[in-house]
């Protein structure tokens, strides 16, 4: 006799195939990382240009609270005036200094000329019906600038050893602001500097 061997019955229904596992996780991870580096770039730069601008802004606000800090001269004399064609230098040793001016210009320092100008140098004159430049020596800073309180913009003022030249530009004329611009002293003098109006 034969003897049957009984398989055991599997049931019928198929396996279900399982969907491969993809975690999103890994995927997100690595947007975040991406975005918050990206931020942490833009905070850093600004944090940076605000840094920039608070220190500008600090040298700004010390140098207006000190202006003898700055150099802020209502013109700065140039180190040395260059001659030009058709330009003469005058030189003034009394008083220590020199500008250069065209050769049209007369240079006036007799006492008739300087009539009706106590405080003044020497006048410039091309010819009209005023003086072009009037060089002035003053005692202090509050003298001149009540004597021209109205016309300080037309006014170059230079420190030296405590007293005070003033070189004004009565007619507003180009040339005499070119001659004004020229102005030096000539003694190696260390006070010596052009003062703001």
């Amino acid at each position: 006799m034969e003897t049957q061997t009984q398989v055991p019955q599997v049931p019928s229904t198929p396996p279900v195939p399982q969907a491969p596992s993809h975690s999103p996780a890994p995927q997100t991870k690595n947007s975040l990382v991406l975005i918050m580096s990206i931020l942490l770039i833009i905070t850093v730069a600004i944090a940076g240009l605000f840094y920039f601008q608070i220190q500008k802004l600090s040298k700004e606000l010390i140098e207006n609270k000190n202006p003898a800090a700055t150099s802020e001269a209502v013109l700065t004399p140039s180190p040395q005036p260059t001659i030009k064609s058709g330009w003469e230098k005058y030189t003034n040793t009394k008083y220590g200094f020199e500008f250069i001016y065209p050769q049209e210009y007369k240079v006036l320092t007799d006492s008739n000329s300087l009539y009706g100008w106590p405080k003044a140098i020497l006048l410039l004159y091309k010819g009209g019906q005023s003086y072009d430049m009037a060089v002035e020596m003053w005692e202090s800073e509050a003298e001149y600038k009540q004597k021209y309180a109205s016309q300080l913009d037309n006014i170059a003022a230079f420190e030296n050893e405590g007293l005070f030249i003033t070189l004004l530009n009565t007619n507003k004329d180009p040339d005499v602001a070119e001659i004004i611009s020229s102005f030096k002293f000539i003694e190696a003098t260390a006070s010596a500097s052009p003062t703001t109006n």
